[in-house]
């Protein structure tokens, strides 16, 4: 990470906490001028972080997919553009809310604990699906975190009007199901996709790279089977239910654990499970 990068990302950090402070203080003390300063903070946080962005790939002259950083500064423009778009064209007022403290808390992280992924330059060259597999996966969890944030605005607004409250800066009920259903429609089949083409790396190309007994790999499918579990349950059964989005917050907090608490082991070789297979058939 060259420092003007560096630089750069630490102005969007403060950004992205000037505007998540401004937006809890609109929230909190109804001072409806701060939400527009907020959103015009967040709005800036993101130019600026796409900036810092092109600065590593000048600068720095490494394939993206070496630092973290860049891996989950993708993920955090993309989040945060979705997000924006998808406050102003639907009913779920006040999303931007959830979306500047998640992205300040997911660029901290790495900001405080980088790491580089050993390898990952040369295994791009050699299976450039491997890239492409990044980004639908990416992509997948950007979708996830939309979800939560909407199934988060449900579950606070569902325990409000219990209380016989309603709070008019949240989104209405129906506005924050229908956005938890299609964020997490669209992130499920990216998620999909992405898994998919993971699982036929593994099968074919990897070898010394990873293995059949890869943790990461394996931690993916409970949380594809929660989204899926929640899809056919309110998508397919027309269920609907403060269970069924507590589903939904369950199935990001394993994606998030999968994401950064759980990484590959790129450095010892490893047998591939093609390998595996033919050792246990052989006649020892």
């Amino acid at each position: 990470m060259t420092t003007a990068c560096l630089v750069v990302l630490t102005i969007s950090l403060v950004l992205y906490l000037s505007a998540t402070l401004l937006l809890q203080g609109h929230f909190l003390f109804r001072k409806s001028h701060w939400f527009a300063w907020g959103r015009n903070a967040l709005t800036l946080g993101v130019g600026v972080h796409v900036m810092g962005l092109i600065l590593h790939t000048a600068f720095s002259r490494l394939s993206p997919i070496t630092n973290l950083i860049f891996l989950l500064s993708l993920f955090i423009i993309a989040f945060l553009i979705a997000g924006l778009l998808l406050e102003s064209r639907t009913g779920a007022r006040y999303l931007s809310l959830l979306l500047a403290p998640l992205a300040f808390l997911v660029l901290l992280y790495p900001m405080l604990m980088p790491v580089r992924f050993d390898d990952a330059e040369s295994m791009l060259v050699r299976f450039p699906w491997l890239g492409v597999h990044l980004v639908v996966t990416l992509i997948g969890h950007v979708g996830f975190a939309l979800a939560f944030g909407a199934a988060v605005l449900y579950l606070v607004q569902a325990r409000l009007l219990k209380k016989g409250r309603l709070n008019r800066y949240l989104p209405a009920l129906d506005s924050s199901s229908q956005v938890t259903l299609f964020a997490t429609g669209i992130g499920f089949s990216f998620f999909t996709l992405g898994l998919a083409m993971g699982i036929i790396w593994l099968f074919g190309a990897p070898g010394e790279y990873l293995g059949a007994r890869d943790v990461k790999i394996w931690m993916a499918l409970p949380t594809w089977l929660t989204y899926a579990g929640y899809l056919y349950l309110r998508g397919i059964r027309h269920q609907q239910s403060r269970r069924l989005t507590w589903l939904v917050i369950a199935g990001f907090v394993l994606a998030v654990v999968n994401l950064l608490g759980v990484r590959h082991d790129f450095e010892s070789p490893t047998a591939s499970i093609p390998s595996l297979v033919s050792q246990a058939a052989s006649p020892s």
